[in-house]
């Protein structure tokens, strides 16, 4: 990801959009260096001063902290809740101003990395819906663009279908902050329709002075607008994860997919247990890998082998794991010498390691699956 890694921001602003508050509470989620980077580019723009700021251990009716301005003119966060529940805090006008995004601000700030042009405005009737512009990948094909922000699955798909009404059958694309949310038939039945949708987290960065920046071609990212994912002729063998999402195969697309290996940097194959890296495979991988891979691509958010892993495998589940990235994963020596992984990211988490599903962007994969029984 070039820049700076906004996938924080992308997760606070999902679940709380339009997302706002006070300066010292967005630089505690945030940090320093990603709140300046994202006042810097005007992403983040002045509201108000805050009368209140969030506290550590919230409860009671007290809560949050209530500010009050000092005869001298400084500031003070206080606990109202009689005894107090927490230390007062010296605070500074800078951190009490409130920060918040503007909708319309974002959506054209991300028309330029992604190569849309036109008007952004907010579609009607449709709450946190904005039309960021038009995407043309050549000068006689144009498909609009749309950004939702939602953080429940049926919100979301209630809002693609309102979309859809209103296009009278014409393809579309959409951005969201994240996938958290998305259900994976949504996407997929999405993509049938020629309409795809696109996960900002991931795809979209910002430089030290404020610019969005992105990891992939837009025409890559946006290219899927129109094309429809052809229909299966036959009773589905095999079931697929790409960079662009679930799909069923039928038997001629299992083999079509087998015979364009060579274009991806990672195809593993539970059906014939084989897995091709960078043109080179190795055949005889372990059923329970591809169960414990699955089950790991499955997941939404954090993943935990020990807990979440395939019913037979849950008490050696981090070993299994570890062994089954190590056969299908692709590692690597990051630019700060850290060791790296391409497609499921270590996280620290309550003292112990968990495991995210986050492909690095770019990065071609094919995870080949048994169809459920």
């Amino acid at each position: 990801m070039p820049g700076l890694d906004l996938s924080l921001f992308w997760e606070l602003l999902e679940t709380n959009f339009p997302l706002a508050g006070p300066r010292c509470d967005l630089r505690a989620r945030l940090g320093h260096g990603l709140v300046a980077a994202l006042e810097a580019g005007g992403l983040l723009t002045f509201l108000r001063v805050a009368d209140t700021v969030a506290c550590p251990h919230p409860g009671g009716a007290g809560c949050p902290r209530q500010v009050i301005e000092r005869p001298d003119g400084t500031f003070q966060a206080i606990c109202g809740n009689v005894p107090p529940e927490c230390d007062e805090v010296d605070l500074t006008l800078e951190d009490i101003e409130v920060l918040g995004v503007d909708p319309e601000l974002l959506c054209q700030a991300l028309r330029r990395p992604l190569c849309v042009g036109g008007k952004v405005e907010p579609v009607p009737g449709l709450r946190g819906v904005y039309r960021t512009g038009t995407f043309k990948p050549d000068p006689s094909t144009r498909h609009a663009v749309y950004f939702v922000a939602r953080c429940d699955a049926r919100e979301y798909a209630e809002a693609f279908d309102a979309l859809r009404s209103r296009q009278d059958g014409r393809s579309f694309g959409i951005l969201v902050p994240t996938d958290r949310f998305v259900g994976t038939d949504t996407t997929r039945q999405m993509a049938t329709l020629g309409i795809p949708v696109v996960a900002l987290r991931g795809t979209i960065g910002v430089d030290g002075a404020g610019q969005l920046t992105m990891s992939d071609d837009p025409l890559h990212v946006l290219g899927g607008s129109g094309r429809r994912t052809l229909m299966m002729s036959g009773p589905p063998v095999a079931r697929v994860r790409t960079q662009d999402g679930w799909e069923d195969l039928d038997e001629a697309g299992y083999h079509h997919l087998i015979e364009t290996a060579h274009e991806y940097d990672i195809l593993a194959d539970e059906k014939a247990r084989v897995v091709w890296k960078h043109g080179r495979s190795e055949d005889g991988i372990r059923a329970s890998y591809f169960r414990m891979i699955r089950v790991a691509v499955e997941k939404t958010g954090r993943f935990d082998p020990g807990v979440d892993g395939p019913d037979d495998d849950q008490e050696s589940g981090k070993q299994t794991f570890q062994r089954a990235r190590q056969a299908i994963d692709v590692k690597y020596r990051a630019d700060d010498g850290t060791t790296q992984w391409r497609i499921f990211k270590s996280v620290k988490f309550d003292k112990h390691t968990e495991y995210l599903f986050q492909p690095d962007p770019g990065f071609r994969f094919a995870l080949i699956f048994l169809p459920r029984p």
